[in-house]
């Protein structure tokens, strides 16, 4: 006759056997979104999910991340219970996009080897929402020493409406001798308040008289007068970047109507 499973507690020296399903080998690595857009300066956040041919969540993988174009970055997670595990990294200042691939380091080997898993992504970066009613003047005798060492002057004006509609100019000049350039507007794309003290200006301009570079103006109106103690600093496309500092003459007025 056929004899069942006895599931009769019978003392003290009574015992069992079970069979635990092990966890399969990756097959598979999703990122999650496979596609998105996010305003510049802002983080992004990517999900990657680990599954074996079965389709169950394989936990413990290391998964490691490469973000390549307009940014630059690498990182790793490891999976939990559900196979998923997060990355994230900060956009730009600029607009661009960027390709994020992954791979799961099954052998821990820190590097991609044949039959592990991977995944990949694209992510758009935007300029972002305009601040309505927003008004930034910056005095042509503005200037700062820039992250160069070269002495650089400024100036200009850009506002919003109350539609978000954008308008004004942006002159910026490095006097050199280690990057001497001349930096106009072409346009004012978008214009944030941050409070009442700190702003960006966004927009297209030429470097000596050619070409169209995107641009970012950051500056911060600490008081009145300006010198010595409101900043500016200006990134190009180009990859110029003046870096943040305190202005040696001139003056940011910051306005929210």
């Amino acid at each position: 006759m056929t004899v069942g499973p006895d599931l009769t507690y019978n003392g003290g020296l009574d015992a069992f056997v079970a069979k635990i399903a092990g966890i399969g080998t990756p097959a598979t690595l999703v990122l999650s979104p496979v596609a998105d857009t996010n305003p510049v300066g802002t983080s992004h956040t990517m999900t990657a999910t680990v599954e074996d041919t079965s389709g169950n969540p394989v936990s413990g993988v290391v998964v490691r991340f490469t973000v390549t174009g307009s940014v630059s970055a690498s990182g790793q997670c490891t999976t939990n219970l559900n196979g998923q595990c997060d990355f994230t990294y900060q956009g730009p200042d600029l607009p661009g996009a960027d390709v994020i691939t992954a791979f799961a380091d099954t052998n821990g080997n820190g590097m991609q080897d044949a039959g592990e898993p991977t995944g990949a992504a694209t992510k758009a970066w935007v300029l972002p929402v305009t601040t309505p009613l927003c008004e930034i003047i910056i005095t042509d005798g503005g200037w700062i020493i820039a992250n160069n060492g070269d002495s650089a002057n400024f100036g200009g004006n850009a506002k919003s409406s109350e539609s978000g509609e954008t308008s004004g100019q942006q002159l910026y000049r490095d006097g050199g001798p280690t990057q001497p350039m001349r930096v106009q507007s072409i346009n004012v794309l978008a214009i944030v308040c941050d409070g009442a003290t700190e702003a960006s200006i966004y927009g297209q301009a030429t470097i000596d008289g050619s070409g169209s570079f995107f641009y970012r103006i950051k500056v911060k109106d600490l008081a009145e007068p300006g010198m010595g103690q409101d900043t500016y600093w200006i990134i190009l496309a180009n990859g110029y970047n003046s870096g943040e500092h305190t202005l040696g003459g001139g003056n940011v007025q910051i306005h929210r109507g």
